[in-house]
């Protein structure tokens, strides 16, 4: 394959949504782990709630990707709304 016809593969608008996606998750959990101290305090978490408190974002993300990718064969594009909910 040349460069050609690898940069008009795909669907860019698809490639903006997956990489803003992928930008928001990360800030999230990027966020919840300077902020977890704070949170605690707030509302008296335990130091296992507050390890779930970052670690959901991102163990999530990993949980539910693969059930997401496997459901487009049979919902389509409305899966994405689905993972957006």
């Amino acid at each position: 394959m040349n460069a050609k016809n690898f940069l008009k593969a795909g669907h860019f608008p698809t490639l903006i949504a997956a990489f803003l996606y992928f930008d928001v998750s990360f800030m999230v959990w990027v966020l919840l782990g300077p902020l977890a101290p704070f949170l605690g305090e707030q509302l008296h978490l335990t130091a296992t709630q507050k390890g779930f408190l970052t670690a959901y974002t991102s163990a999530g993300g990993s949980l539910f990707r693969p059930i997401l990718a496997s459901s487009v064969i049979v919902l389509g594009r409305r899966t994405g709304l689905l993972g957006s909910s």
